[in-house]
């Protein structure tokens, strides 16, 4: 989890009913998020959001009320020139006096600059992920972040669905204090490839950002997918749209096999589980069973290679 110093949590399920609106558009709208904030269609002003800062960006999810969120000439007043990104459930619709009005897909992400004036609309925000960076992040990686459209991020490509995906797992608090810094370089990184960086920056892009968040979704996939006892860098390929040699060259990278990750992260959860209490009463075999390792013998011998102590030990808690 990220350290609580830099986390902001509002909810407005936590404030007076007589001091909500007022709260969250002062607060949370024109202090936080530097926006004027309104309800659509005589709504209320209802919304949860948890917010992490990073070293030159935040990133936050939440859930919001139909809502409007503007970005006024008298705020600009503040001089800030961040760039955010924006995903909601049911799209945005959004207006800037420099192009027409611009509506996304539902769950499409929207480029948001807050160095000019806009209005961006949203009827649906039964879930929200947003990303800010400041713009000093971005222009070492983009020559003209300035001119970036609003829709200049296509939701279809593995560049926009691991920006996506990388934010979200962030956002959530999978993070240690002292990865903050370089999860923000990923974001960045991941930010630039999906609104085409210059070729300059494409090879760092990839040797950064790009990778890691693949490597994050191989794992994630490994971690759903455990009780498979075929799992492979070939099904995992499949699953995920990609070859089973890059999957093997970025394990290879980190000084480890496909297969020797997925045994480890096996026998952990075995390991686990015979260590915790609310699985005693479950047989040995039912627990590798359902983490993949259906030959007795291979579990048994990997397991005691690994941990010094057979299951059952562990189970009753010896020490090796």
């Amino acid at each position: 989890m990220a350290d609580q110093d830099t986390i902001i949590v509002l909810s407005t399920d936590a404030i007076a009913a007589r001091e909500r609106e007022a709260a969250v558009r002062e607060f949370y709208g024109r202090i936080c998020m530097r926006l004027d904030l309104a309800p659509l269609e005589r709504g209320e002003l209802r919304l949860s959001a948890s917010t992490i800062i990073l070293p030159g960006v935040s990133v936050a999810h939440g859930q919001v009320a139909p809502m409007a969120w503007e970005r006024t000439a008298a705020l600009q007043q503040d001089a800030n020139d961040d760039v955010v990104v924006s995903w909601i459930a049911g799209g945005w619709r959004f207006d800037t006096a420099r192009h027409e009005a611009v509506e996304t897909s539902p769950g499409a992400p929207c480029i948001m600059p807050m160095d000019r004036s806009w209005r961006a609309r949203a009827q649906n925000g039964d879930w929200t992920i947003c990303a800010r960076f400041a713009r000093s992040t971005l222009t070492p990686l983009l020559r003209h972040v300035g001119d970036l459209r609003p829709d200049a991020i296509n939701p279809g490509t593995p560049e926009a669905r691991l920006l996506l995906a990388y934010i979200e797992a962030v956002a959530r608090g999978a993070i240690s204090p002292g990865l903050a810094p370089l999860a923000a370089q990923h974001i960045a990184d991941l930010f630039a490839a999906a609104v085409g960086a210059n070729r300059e920056v494409d090879k760092v892009v990839a040797g950064r950002g790009v990778r890691a968040a693949r490597m994050h979704a191989i794992k994630r996939y490994i971690e759903e997918n455990l009780h498979r006892a075929r799992l492979s860098a070939e099904t995992a390929g499949r699953g995920l749209g990609l070859s089973p040699r890059y999957i093997r060259r970025l394990f290879a990278e980190e000084g480890q096999g496909f297969s020797d990750y997925v045994m480890q992260r096996r026998l952990e959860r075995v390991h686990r589980q015979l260590a915790s209490p609310l699985f005693s009463a479950r047989p040995i075999a039912d627990l590798a069973f359902e983490a993949g390792l259906v030959e007795p013998s291979t579990f048994y011998r990997q397991f005691r290679s690994r941990y010094r102590m057979t299951p059952s030990e562990v189970r009753a808690g010896r020490a090796p």
